[in-house]
Order: structure tokens, then C-alpha cells, then sequence
């Protein structure tokens, strides 16, 4: 996978970065999306069919397409059939799809779209400019001057305090309070929830359990800590409470997951190491490949 950075200053305030990587049958063949409070919008193109599930979702088929993605509050896993699948993939702020669409981003929360859908004719223009050219930077460039387009012809205010939040909350991993927040913006909470749920797609409370689920997913499956480490670093009340949000998210209990990654750590190595040696404290600094955190 490359992970790669916009080239139009324009933009680094609202795409965080690129993801470009190919998932196929003979290799990296599938992973796993934890959400991280940022959005998404995805072109995919190839000869096979690209397939996404959740915990409570129905399985999801598509050939190729371009998507623009809300707020998720639950895992997905992604896998190919019959085919390669190339993908890119570019990561924005929380408050980019209001930026650049101009809509407001709770009726996003939850979905994955076409961006035809959208924006009609001309993501579909955008699309087809894309998978028909054969350079990798080109590609990029054409999606980022696509971009920059709708942020020059927006006609809509951008909140400063809404950015702000993001930066707190993000800096606190999800451990803040919504009135200190609104204490250090000066504005009230009422004012802040309104302006949150219109820019980002969820109150500020629910963007707080997101960046904190996910930094206690980073402890427990990258860092391999104990459950109760996590529970005591990341600011849950109890494991009880972690356990339960663990749940919700993922679909099975942290023991389930931990049981359940280290089959797959076993699988990764056998594809991917040559030599006798192995380790799970090595196998680790790869399974990041099998995971959007």
C-alpha cells in the first residue's frame, strides 16, 4: 500500500492523506476498515468484484465505481472475488464531504454512495477520466483538480470552531467533555452541537467515542497491551464499558479478536515470510497492512 500526501496546497487542510494499493486473490486479498472520525471518497477498477461487509450490515457487491463515504460507527471488512481490484482511496477531514458538497454531512452518517449520486454527470466524467489513464500521478492530479474545483466554487461558510473541536478531540483521543469544548471555543454547547452535526455528521459526543474506540483498537491489536491496560489508558470507565463498545464496533468480544487476529497473523506469515523464523512481534509490523485505522 502507498500512503501518499495531496499535492495541491489547496487541499491539506481537507484530505489527510491517499491511499493507493491493489487487493487480488494472489495477494494482499482483504482488509479491515476501523473507524477513525474521517470520511472517505474511493474509486475502484479491475477485473474483479470489491466486497464489503459489517458487523450488522448486509454483504455489499460492486464492480467498480466512485464512492463517497459518512461517518461509520462500525467495522468493514473488504475482500475481492474473481479478480484484481486497483483502489484509491483518499482520507479527509471529518468536515470535507460539507466542504466540498455543500450538504450537510448527517445526511452522509452511516452511507456509502456513488458519488454520481451526488454530483451526476460529472463524477461519472471523473471516473472514467481516472481508470482510463494510465499514470499513477496523472490519476492522482485529475481527482485533485477535481477537488480543488469545489473549493474554489463553494458557497458556503467554513466554521473555524468546528476545525478547532476536531483538533481538540483528536488531541485528547476522544477524552474531552463537550462543555470544555465549548468553554475553549466560547460558544455554548447548544451552538456547538448544531454546528458539529451539520459539518461533521454526528454530535460531538459520538465523534469523541469514535477517536477513542479507535485509539483503544490501536493499543489492543497493534500494540498487543492487555485489555486492561487499554481500558485504564484510553479513559473507558470500566472494562465492562470497553468490552461493550468493543462489541458494538467489531461484532465479538476483545478475546474473540485477539483469538481470531492471531489465526490470521499465522495465514499472513505463511503468505508473506520466506523464512523459518517467525514471530507475532514481528508479524505485527505487517498486519497494519490488513487494517485502515
Amino acid at each position: 500500500m502507498q500512503i501518499l500526501q495531496p499535492q495541491h496546497l489547496l487541499l491539506k487542510p481537507y484530505v489527510k492523506q491517499i491511499h493507493r494499493f491493489t487487493v487480488s486473490p494472489n495477494g494482499l486479498s482483504s482488509m479491515t476498515a476501523i473507524p477513525t472520525g474521517n470520511v472517505f471518497i474511493s474509486l475502484f477498477w479491475g477485473s474483479g468484484k470489491y466486497v464489503t461487509r459489517g458487523p450488522s450490515s448486509t454483504e455489499r457487491s460492486e464492480s467498480g465505481d466512485m464512492f463517497i463515504s459518512g461517518q461509520q460507527f462500525e467495522i468493514a471488512h473488504h475482500w475481492v472475488q474473481g479478480g484484481e481490484v486497483n483502489i484509491i482511496g483518499f482520507e479527509l477531514t471529518p468536515n470535507a464531504i460539507h466542504q466540498f458538497f455543500g450538504i450537510p454531512q448527517h445526511e452522509m452518517t452511516g452511507q456509502v454512495l456513488s458519488l454520481e449520486d451526488i454530483w451526476g454527470s460529472k463524477a461519472s466524467i471523473l471516473y472514467q477520466q481516472v481508470i482510463e489513464e494510465p499514470d499513477p500521478a496523472k490519476q492522482l492530479s485529475l481527482v485533485e483538480g477535481f477537488l480543488c474545483k469545489r473549493i474554489i466554487a463553494k458557497e458556503w461558510r467554513e466554521s473555524h470552531s468546528i476545525a478547532e473541536a476536531n483538533s481538540l478531540i483528536k488531541l485528547s483521543k476522544g477524552n474531552i467533555s463537550i462543555k470544555e469544548l465549548a468553554t475553549t471555543l466560547r460558544i455554548s454547547t447548544r451552538s456547538l452541537e448544531r454546528k458539529f452535526i451539520e459539518a461533521v455528521g454526528i454530535s460531538p459526543k459520538a465523534y469523541c467515542k469514535i477517536i477513542k474506540f479507535n485509539h483503544a483498537f490501536k493499543q489492543l491489536a497493534i500494540y498487543q497491551k492487555d485489555v486492561l491496560d487499554v481500558v485504564h489508558e484510553t479513559g473507558y470507565y470500566d472494562q465492562s464499558h470497553f468490552i461493550n463498545h468493543f462489541g458494538k464496533v467489531v461484532g465479538m468480544s476483545p478475546a474473540q479478536f485477539l483469538d481470531e487476529q492471531e489465526k490470521l497473523l499465522i495465514c499472513f506469515k505463511e503468505d508473506t515470510e520466506d523464512g523459518p523464523m517467525f514471530s507475532l512481534t514481528n508479524a505485527l509490523k505487517d498486519v497494519q497492512k490488513l487494517y485502515v485505522l
